[in-house]
C-alpha cells in the first residue's frame, strides 16, 4: 500500500490489487474467491494482525441453478392446470398444480429467508470462506462493531446488461415470487366461480416466470462479473479502513473484521459467521459495505427482503443521524424491500443484531452502479465515492465509541 494516499485511492489501491488476482470475477465457492480472501488476509497480517482467521464452510455456488429449481416448479403448476384439466378434471389438475405452487413456493420463501430448504444438498456446493480478524479497543472494550464486506462477485446475466433490462427485473421480481401464490389462488377462483378470465389473471406471473428459469438455466454458462463496485470497492473501504484503525484505535470499541464468502449467493458467509459467533457478539453493531465506489449519494438501507421484509431499527437510524451533520452532506434511507435484491445485511436483521447497510448511488437512479454487470471495472471507481463512504464509517465508528 503506497503511503500517505488519501483513504479513497487506499481502497482503490486494495480494489485494483484484487481485480488483477482474479481477472475472470470471484465466483461464490471458487479458487478466485479464495484468492481475493488470501489478498485480504495478507493485508491484515501486514497491518500486524497475525490472528487473523479463516472460518471454512461449505456454499451455494448458483443462485441462478437454486431459481431455476423453484422457477421451474411455477412452470409445473401453470402447465398442471391448463393441460390436465381435459384428461383429468378440473379438480385434479388443480391439486397438481398447487402442489406445484406450493412446493415452488415453500423453496423461495426458505431460501430468501435465509433459512435451509429441501433439496439444498442437491444443488452444487464447494468450500468458501470468511476471513476473520478482531481488532481490540485501546482502553476497556464496552461495546463491539462488526464491519462487514463480501468477497464474491455475482455472474453477468443478461437482466443486468442495462438500465432498461435492471428497471424490467425490479418490476417482475415481486410479481413472479408473489406468483406462487397469485397463480393458484386465481386459478382456483376460476374453477370456483366458472368464470374463465380468472384463470387467464392466473397466467400473468409468467411475465416473470419464464424469463426467470430460462435465465436460471442459461446464467452459468456466462461469465462473471470483474466485481470492481461489487463488492471489492467494500473489501478495499474495511481494509482502509482497518489501517485508519491502526493509526487510531477506538477507545472502547471492538472492531470486528469480517470478509464473507458466498454472499451473491444467498449470503451462506454470512450465515455462517453468524451461527459461530452469535453468542460473543449479541450486543454488536454491524456495518455492512455495499457497492460503495460510485455515485454521489450516500445512502442506507431501511428495509430489505424479498418476500418477507425487515426494516433498520430506529436506534440505528437515530446514530446515523446524529453523524450526518459531521459529514456535510446527506445520507438518505432507500427501500430494497420485494425488489429481488438482498444484502448481508437481512441475515443479520433476522437473527435480531442492530445493523445497517451503506450503498452509494448516482443521483436520480434507485439502482447500484454496474451491478452485476462486465462493465464493473476499477476504473469505473471513483475515489471521492470511495472517500466518502470511509469517512462516514469512519464517524459512525467514533460517535459509537462516545461515553455512555
Amino acid at each position: 500500500m503506497t503511503p500517505d494516499l488519501p483513504w479513497g485511492l487506499r481502497a482503490l489501491e486494495h480494489v485494483k490489487a484484487i481485480l488483477a488476482l482474479t481477472p475472470g470475477g470471484r465466483g461464490s465457492a471458487t479458487k478466485s474467491e479464495t484468492r481475493a480472501a488470501e489478498y485480504v488476509r495478507a493485508r491484515l497480517a501486514d497491518l500486524g494482525m497475525t490472528d487473523t482467521r479463516l472460518q471454512a464452510f461449505r456454499g451455494l455456488r448458483s443462485i441462478w441453478l437454486f431459481l431455476a429449481l423453484a422457477y421451474g416448479f411455477a412452470l409445473i403448476g401453470h402447465a398442471a392446470f391448463w393441460l390436465l384439466r381435459h384428461p383429468l378434471g378440473n379438480l385434479p389438475a388443480l391439486v397438481v398444480s398447487i402442489l406445484a405452487f406450493a412446493f415452488g413456493g415453500f423453496l423461495m420463501w426458505q431460501k430468501m429467508d435465509f433459512r435451509g430448504y429441501p433439496l439444498r444438498s442437491n444443488l452444487p456446493h464447494g468450500p468458501s470462506q470468511n476471513v476473520v480478524a478482531v481488532m481490540p479497543a485501546a482502553g476497556e472494550a464496552r461495546r463491539k462493531v462488526v464491519l462487514t464486506a463480501h468477497l464474491d462477485s455475482h455472474r453477468a446475466v443478461w437482466l443486468f446488461a442495462s438500465d432498461p433490462l435492471l428497471l424490467f427485473y425490479f418490476v417482475t421480481t415481486p410479481l413472479g415470487a408473489y406468483g406462487f401464490f397469485v397463480s393458484p389462488l386465481f386459478y382456483g377462483l376460476s374453477i370456483l366461480t366458472h368464470l374463465p378470465f380468472l384463470a387467464w389473471i392466473g397466467l400473468v406471473p409468467l411475465i416473470s416466470h419464464v424469463p426467470a428459469w430460462f435465465t436460471g438455466v442459461t446464467a452459468d454458462l456466462g461469465p462473471y462479473s470483474p466485481g470492481a463496485n461489487d463488492n471489492a470497492s467494500a473489501v478495499g473501504t474495511v481494509l482502509a479502513l482497518a489501517e485508519h484503525l491502526r493509526q487510531s484505535p477506538l477507545e472502547h470499541i471492538e472492531v470486528w473484521l469480517v470478509f464473507t464468502g458466498c454472499e451473491e449467493t444467498g449470503c451462506d458467509g454470512m450465515t455462517a459467521f453468524v451461527k459461530e459467533y452469535r453468542p460473543t457478539l449479541k450486543d454488536a453493531l454491524f456495518v455492512n459495505l455495499e457497492e460503495v465506489g460510485i455515485g454521489e449519494r450516500l445512502v442506507y438501507l431501511r428495509s430489505e427482503g424479498v418476500l418477507r421484509p425487515r426494516r433498520i431499527r430506529p436506534r440505528v437510524e437515530q446514530l446515523i443521524a446524529q453523524v450526518v451533520p459531521e459529514l456535510g452532506c446527506a445520507v438518505q434511507p432507500i427501500h430494497a424491500a420485494r425488489l429481488g435484491a438482498f444484502t448481508e445485511t437481512g441475515v443479520v436483521w433476522k437473527n435480531g443484531f442492530d445493523g445497517v447497510c451503506f450503498m452509494t448511488l448516482r443521483k436520480g437512479t434507485l439502482w447500484p452502479p454496474e451491478w452485476h454487470r462486465l462493465s464493473d471495472q476499477a476504473d469505473r471507481l471513483q475515489p471521492e465515492s470511495l472517500e466518502r463512504a470511509h469517512l462516514l464509517v469512519w464517524k459512525l465508528l467514533r460517535k459509537f465509541d462516545s461515553p455512555l
